[in-house]
């Protein structure tokens, strides 16, 4: 019962930061390292897939405590939303999120530009954990 709760919290925590990785498609092999719109889009459609198919396994567990049932299923929900889109309000969504990652405007995410990203996004999930960690080792107030 200890193991699986320990492999739960840490597959948990595994895909708390994983949103943080969005900026993470493989350069192509041609040796340039940037990566083009399309590239993006079709690394973030294979991502969502992934992370809704890692979802439901990690849903499926036996004995999964009430609190890491109920963040995976927001999380999940999201997922499914993201992948139930019409193709256009997805790609205007990508678009909008790739134009950010984008430092320079020159149309290709580049080796600075997604690190640069990956630590931004880092911050900000690693914050809203250890929001979420202190509000929940608050004690209730009556």
């Amino acid at each position: 019962m200890r193991w699986m709760l320990l492999a739960a919290s840490a597959v948990i925590a595994a895909s708390l930061w994983l949103p943080g990785q969005a900026a993470e498609p493989a350069p192509p092999a041609t040796g340039d390292e940037s990566i083009s719109f399309e590239q993006y889009r079709d690394w973030r459609l294979h991502f969502i897939e992934r992370r809704q198919t890692q979802l439901a396994m990690q849903l499926s567990a036996a004995d999964l405590p009430a609190r890491q049932k109920a963040r995976l299923e927001e999380v999940k929900a999201y997922y499914d939303w993201m992948a139930g889109l019409p193709e256009a309000d997805r790609d205007r969504r990508f678009r909008e999120r790739f134009a950010q990652i984008d430092a320079n405007h020159d149309g290709k995410l580049d080796t600075a530009e997604r690190a640069a990203w990956r630590q931004k996004q880092r911050a900000f999930y690693n914050r809203d954990a250890r929001a979420r960690n202190r509000t929940a080792a608050e004690p209730e107030v009556h």
